[in-house]
């Protein structure tokens, strides 16, 4: 997961029809742990080519070990759009 300008959002990295992804667009709704706290979210299917062009930046400038940028190069990739998210937190979470 990334951030910008105070939004969060992910991209599906196997792009399987089996995934998180899809559970997420399935649904709705879902649930993500952060430490002891389960927040409730819903999502949105990110469109806009300028902000999927932030994201590839934020992903690029978080994830800088050297592990991780095999995936970063793949992730930033114009093909990866499609498969970007954006999580909207329910101000009710616990």
């Amino acid at each position: 997961m990334v951030e910008v300008g105070g939004r969060v959002f992910s991209r599906s990295w196997a792009k399987s029809d089996r995934s998180w992804f899809t559970a997420f667009i399935e649904e709705g709704v879902g649930q993500i742990q952060h430490g002891q706290r389960v927040l409730n979210v819903r999502r949105e299917r990110l469109k806009d080519t300028y902000l999927n062009m932030l994201i590839d930046d934020a992903y690029k400038a978080k994830y800088t070990e050297e592990h991780n940028l095999p995936y970063v190069a793949g992730i930033t990739q114009p093909e990866y759009h499609q498969y970007t998210m954006e999580f909207i937190f329910d101000s009710l979470s616990t």
